[in-house]
């Protein structure tokens, strides 16, 4: 936890983050999401069915999906808060030391596959965060992109990752920047033996 903590501490400071006004009609209210609902307009690859999880650049964080056979996803791995049962809807987790916690909201986790270009696209967004902090609070909501070709293998799928992180109380963040400079990421199918 301290590494989750300290990580979306670095990336606030280091990136300047904010938000967008929330609508105060429903700020008490979360929306608690089920299932992700699947692309109907496409087949979905069944290369893709299973677990697929990618290292990120911080040591110890990474993200996972698991796919269902009709693209649905009932499971993920972010990488600020890990596994999480998207039914469910959210996560909150205790922090190292007493009235610390990050709380994540789930808003939608979508897969859309492209067979034109063997392109899948998943869009993860998170609703709302709130991290609690010894010497104060960080919230905000957070939409992540990924997006690229399936491998003919099926081993790997290399996608580009865009991350548009708001923080509440901050600017906006720099969604030109970020949409023109991807991450990389390459997610490798787990055994599932």
């Amino acid at each position: 936890m301290k590494k989750l903590l300290a990580s979306l501490v670095l990336v606030c400071a280091v990136v300047n983050l904010g938000c967008e006004p929330q609508n105060t009609a429903t700020q008490d209210q979360p929306r608690i999401s089920g299932p992700s609902k699947p692309d109907e307009t496409t087949k979905f690859p069944e290369i893709m069915v299973g677990v697929w999880e990618a290292e990120t650049s911080v040591k110890g964080s990474k993200w996972g999906i698991k796919f269902e056979a009709d693209g649905s996803i009932p499971k993920i791995i972010h990488s600020l808060a890990g596994p999480i049962d998207v039914a469910e809807g959210g996560v909150m987790l205790e922090g190292p030391e007493a009235d610390t916690f990050l709380l994540l909201l789930l808003e939608d986790c979508q897969a859309k596959y492209e067979p034109e270009t063997d392109t899948l696209k998943v869009n993860i967004f998170t609703e709302h965060y709130l991290m609690r902090l010894p010497n104060g609070e960080l919230q905000g909501h957070i939409k992540d992109y990924f997006s690229g070709p399936v491998s003919k293998d099926g081993k790997t799928w290399k996608v580009k990752w865009r991350n548009h992180m708001w923080l509440d109380g901050s600017e906006p963040p720099p969604i030109d920047i970020i949409d023109a400079n991807p991450v990389e990421l390459l997610f490798t199918k787990l055994d599932m033996k």
